[in-house]
């Protein structure tokens, strides 16, 4: 073969220029990529200065915004076009800043809830209005990512479980410079199975608008600051992390409530067979999906109840769900607590529980 002066040949000498072409076709594209996400990610940044914010956020609600806002959201077709009703009806500053501010969003959607029940609105039109509600309710959520345990407000709730598995409620009672100041029961304080003073203990709390977060945190002391106030000096903590958006929004209660087995039968028409004798319970929490009720009686996980209880409006309601979990109560009242998923609820009862939980008037 003919050889060149510097010991390549003929060949390879034809098929450097191809390989260096295909090197800088490479190197250009790496560096346009470079470029686009150097740009992106300025971009990003401009539009979360205060300034930025300050300078839109006053602006008319446009079809970009409600487009932008849809697709944070993931909202469906017909949830979009409602958004879009709303905006043009009662005129709101810019959607995508709005949805920073809670208030803001819940004081748009209450004009919407009167004028649906003003022009008596089918019962499915207010279910989608409640959806699109907690859907915007929850990128509010992720755009107030909360990173710090001292934004916390006075009355977080936090959930403690125990090497039982037992679950115990503390209260954010204040923040103070040492750190989360928790109002704790008696039985708590006393019991054997609490953190360890200066352990490290995981917490559990739930924001307003459903995110459930985790936290590490270390036991600085307990004290009794007054007769029967007792309280867990806990870590602040800058560490958050976020574990889960429920399904619908849960709200907290206090009411009586019966209940009754269910046998079921799913190859029947009438697959839920409701026994005749009823219990008696409270109702801890609800949410158009499920509840949290507490009785004297240890009911197994995966039985069906059937379930009465009224709210604001007096009105019985009835429900149907299953257990999925549960618990001894964490105190020495001999309760149990169900963690019940609803399998069979009207329409109109789901939009009255979820009025409730939002505060409207339901008539």
């Amino acid at each position: 073969m003919l050889q060149l002066g510097n010991g390549g040949n003929l060949v390879e000498t034809r098929q450097n220029p191809l390989l260096y072409t295909i090197i800088f076709i490479i190197l250009g594209i790496l560096l346009f990529l470079f470029l686009v996400g150097l740009v992106l990610r300025k971009l990003r940044e401009l539009h979360s200065t205060p300034e930025w914010i300050e300078s839109h956020k006053n602006l008319s609600t446009t079809k970009k915004n409600i487009m932008n806002v849809a697709q944070m959201a993931n909202l469906r077709r017909d949830e979009r076009k409602l958004l879009e009703q709303i905006c043009r009806k009662f005129k709101p500053q810019n959607i995508e800043y709005l949805l920073r501010n809670k208030e803001g969003i819940r004081d748009l959607f209450h004009q919407e809830y009167d004028d649906l029940k003003k022009h008596s609105a089918s019962a499915e039109k207010i279910d989608q209005f409640f959806t699109l509600l907690y859907k915007l309710e929850k990128v509010h959520d992720s755009l107030m990512f909360i990173t710090t345990t001292r934004a916390l407000p006075p009355g977080q709730v936090f959930i403690y479980t125990d090497s039982d598995r037992t679950q115990w409620t503390l209260t954010l009672d204040r923040n103070d410079p040492q750190g989360l100041v928790l109002s704790i029961p008696q039985s708590f304080a006393k019991s054997e199975k609490k953190p360890a003073q200066l352990s490290k203990f995981i917490l559990t709390f739930t924001s307003e608008a459903g995110t459930t977060y985790t936290l590490l945190t270390r036991v600085i002391r307990y004290e009794e600051e007054k007769q029967g106030k007792f309280v867990l000096i806990a870590s602040s903590n800058n560490t958050l992390t976020a574990v889960q958006r429920r399904e619908a929004r849960r709200g907290l209660l206090e009411t009586n409530c019966k209940f009754a087995a269910v046998k079921f039968s799913p190859d029947k028409k009438n697959k839920y067979d409701i026994q005749p004798t009823k219990y008696d319970g409270k109702m801890q929490d609800i949410s158009s999906n499920g509840c949290r009720l507490c009785c004297g009686m240890p009911i197994k996980q995966g039985q069906y109840l059937s379930i009465n209880f009224s709210l604001a409006d007096g009105q019985e309601d009835q429900v149907i769900g299953y257990i999925v979990m549960t618990k001894k109560a964490n105190d020495d009242s001999k309760q149990y607590i169900l963690h019940v998923r609803f399998v069979d609820i009207s329409i109109e009862v789901k939009n009255k529980v979820s009025a409730f939980i939002y505060g409207y008037n339901q008539a």
